[in-house]
């Protein structure tokens, strides 16, 4: 641990502490962290100090308490945006017993001249490139696309996927301070109607989206759904 962490309160150093592990990927969704008896041995100091930083961060939604089986880290929270899509901020989420996904592609990649510029980025820079395909009762009704600036989701690529969402990560990790919706009737191309189960190619919704965190970039997505699918949206007040 850093200097500056050493000069916390020792409860604060094991939120510090806690806290870099979940940032960092190293400990990931769902994961029991180590037991409030085994921090306090690490950390030396009392169980009560050690069960102070483990309960801070369950009050902060980092961390979820299960007696009798431990201490576990929660699922991000998604951010309500001033404008809400409601049906894929609310529904693609894996506490709803209808929904699943397929991770497409998840890698680290370069930087196109376009996507940097968007990005904040230089084009060459590395930045992070995934596609899900969303699905409700096991029907596809989105392909994602995204881009991901590295430089605030640094352990995008280590989360596990089938636990979490890639956007509630991210809203996770980069709170979204600002979010920009583009509306508009495409036809997708084979790929896209293919994993979308579509029997031929036909015109679909896509919206396009970037999310800031601050003054910062954090991504751009863009989403294809099925012609049938009904978008909905709901003005925060």
């Amino acid at each position: 641990m850093s200097q500056a962490i050493y000069s916390l309160p020792r409860y604060a150093q094991i939120k510090t502490y806690i806290r870099n592990q979940i940032e960092s990927g190293q400990w990931k969704v769902g994961e029991r962290i180590p037991s409030e008896n085994q921090l306090s041995v690490d950390f030396v100091v009392s169980r009560m100090t050690a069960r102070r930083a483990v309960q801070e961060l369950a009050d902060e939604n980092l961390l979820q308490r299960a007696p009798g089986l431990g201490t576990f880290v929660a699922e991000p929270q998604i951010a309500t945006p001033v404008l809400e899509i409601t049906d894929f901020t609310q529904q693609f989420s894996h506490s709803n017993p209808e929904y699943s996904n397929r991770i497409l592609v998840l890698e680290e990649s370069t930087a196109e001249k376009n996507i940097a510029a968007v990005l904040g980025l230089n084009q060459g820079d590395q930045l992070f490139h995934s596609v899900v395909v969303h699905y409700r009762d096991s029907a596809a009704v989105q392909w994602e696309e995204c881009y991901v600036n590295p430089q605030i989701a640094a352990a995008y690529l280590k989360q596990n996927y089938s636990k979490v969402t890639p956007q509630a990560y991210l809203n996770w990790v980069a709170p979204a301070t600002r979010v920009e919706h583009q509306v508009q009737a495409v036809m997708p191309n084979a790929e896209i109607t293919g994993a979308l189960g579509l029997q031929t190619i036909s015109s679909c919704l896509k919206v396009s989206r970037r999310s800031w965190s601050g003054d910062k970039v954090v991504s751009i997505s863009k989403l294809i759904h099925p012609g049938s699918y009904s978008l909905g949206a709901e003005l925060i007040i």
